[in-house]
């Protein structure tokens, strides 16, 4: 294992709390290997619970219905219909994206790059807008049960075409936080021995946008975690008060869906994503 690795799991273990699974079983999901994440935590995620691999099937979406992150009939008559395809049909959609790293924190994304990203093929945030001029390369896998076929994960893996470099290899569920009377968005970045877990309530804006959040204050609420095993039943969680992110997902004036996604650490904006999202032709 690579001593940065073994520097941020003492920290979380450090810093963080010893949890018990089955309380925090909203926490909990899979793991990656000490080596390399890529695709690769995909095939041995498979591989152990014996699930059916199926790859960018035409239909294939975030999310198998809206409602499943707590969208109430009220809502789902007021969200924008191109949003909630996008979400339940998400194969069917190609991408462009642009990147903004804000001032004093761009060295930190080249330095992400440098000690992580290129290295475990994991959160390759694009460093600027040339990156990504090609465009991504945008898969929807699902892990179904071999019996029902039944999808158990949802994992969207995308690659940046220019470098081949995965920008983001997360798994997309809900969970039930017991805080909270509704089920929220989760996503699941697979690292060594553990996962980076964004955890997102969801709002639906009179314009019939889709706003997703993980701002909470404090561990319990949603927002950002680490989590870490050592693969004997021990579990560790940090929750990263300072790092909060909005996604919004909307139609423009010109009849185009996009998204925006803003990231900030102690309350300073450190990087802007856009997204604009077309029907595969």
């Amino acid at each position: 294992m690579a001593i940065q690795d073994k520097i941020t799991q003492l920290w979380v273990k450090t810093t963080g709390r010893k949890i018990n699974p089955a309380e925090y079983d909203w926490l909990i999901g899979p793991v990656g290997n000490t080596n390399l994440i890529k695709d690769t935590f995909i095939f041995e995620l498979a591989k152990k619970e014996n699930l059916a691999i199926e790859k960018d099937a035409v239909d294939s979406g975030l999310l198998e219905k809206i409602e499943q992150i707590g969208i109430s009939g009220e809502e789902k008559v007021r969200i924008n219909k191109k949003v909630v395809d996008f979400y339940e049909n998400t194969s069917n959609y190609d991408f462009e994206i642009w990147s903004e790293w804000k001032g004093l924190f761009r060295p930190f994304g080249k330095l992400l790059s440098l000690i992580f990203s290129k290295r475990l093929q994991q959160l390759n945030l694009p460093l600027n807008s040339i990156d990504t001029a090609k465009g991504l390369k945008s898969e929807i896998i699902k892990l179904k049960t071999k019996d029902t076929k039944k999808a158990k994960w949802t994992i969207w893996y995308r690659i940046i075409k220019s470098t081949n470099d995965v920008i983001y290899s997360g798994i997309y569920t809900t969970c039930r936080n017991p805080k909270y009377e509704k089920p929220l968005l989760k996503v699941i970045f697979p690292l060594p021995n553990g996962a980076a877990s964004v955890i997102m309530n969801k709002n639906v804006e009179k314009d019939g946008s889709l706003l997703l959040s993980s701002n909470g204050k404090k561990f319990g609420d949603n927002g950002f975690y680490f989590t870490l095993t050592d693969g004997k039943g021990n579990h560790w969680a940090k929750f990263v008060g300072a790092m909060h992110e909005w996604i919004r997902v909307y139609e423009d004036d010109e009849n185009i869906l996009r998204a925006d996604h803003n990231l900030n650490f102690y309350g300073m904006r450190f990087l802007n994503l856009h997204y604009k999202m077309s029907k595969k032709i």
